[in-house]
Order: structure tokens, then C-alpha cells, then sequence
């Protein structure tokens, strides 16, 4: 993980906006796909970060996003990546089990999204 990731990850803390444990999560996930071989910077995990920080909040929070007008568009979509949507949804049984929050399938198939994204800028490399 860079710098520049690693400071995004201590801003959401430090500003409250994410509980500590929810960080310490998502830095852990963040750690395993970079162990994995995933180039995981602020440019290319960025917003994956972000998302699957405040994901987890609002689900903690009982805010979870339920309604998501464009899921039609991302099912299609994942159509093509099984592989990311089952990392997803691994990703979010290990929230689950670690922290007891659970995730909506709208919020697991918006993160499969971005670990999408993520694999193809892998296979560029």
C-alpha cells in the first residue's frame, strides 16, 4: 500500500467519519490484495477504499444503501467478472464475521465493481 492510500485510510479515522475497527478491516483486506500481487496505491484503490469504508459505517449505522437505481447497469455489467463478484462477496462474509455487519447485494455488486476495475488494471501490467 502507498503513502498516499495509507493517509486516506488515517483521514477517515482521525476525522471520525469511520469507526477504528472499520479501518483496521479495510487496511487488512487492502494489505491481502497487495500481497496477492494487486497494485494497490491511491490510484488504483482509491475509491475502492473509500466506498468499502463508508460501506461498512452506514451498514453499521443501519444506513446501509438499499436503493440503487443504476444495479440493473452493474449486474450486467459483473456479468463478465464472476470472479470479482465472488471476491466481493467473500470480502464482505469476512465483514461480517470480523466486524458483524452485513452488506446489501446492492453494496456487494457496487465493491465487485471495483475489484473489477482493480483485476483489469492488473492484467494490464
Amino acid at each position: 500500500m502507498d503513502r498516499l492510500l495509507d493517509e486516506r485510510l488515517e483521514t477517515f479515522e482521525k476525522t471520525g467519519q469511520v469507526a477504528p475497527e472499520i479501518c483496521r478491516f479495510v487496511r487488512t483486506e487492502l494489505d491481502a490484495l497487495d500481497a496477492a500481487g494487486g497494485e494497490v496505491t491511491e490510484e488504483s484503490a482509491g475509491t475502492l477504499t473509500s466506498h468499502l469504508l463508508l460501506a461498512l459505517q452506514r451498514a453499521r449505522d443501519g444506513e446501509a444503501l438499499t436503493g440503487f437505481e443504476a444495479d440493473d447497469a452493474v449486474r450486467a455489467e459483473l456479468a463478465g467478472h464472476p470472479d470479482a463478484l465472488e471476491r466481493a462477496a467473500a470480502l464482505a462474509e469476512r465483514a461480517r464475521s470480523v466486524l458483524g455487519v452485513g452488506l446489501p447485494g446492492q453494496e456487494v455488486r457496487f465493491l465487485a465493481l471495483h475489484l473489477a476495475l482493480l483485476g483489469q488494471r492488473e492484467a494490464r501490467r
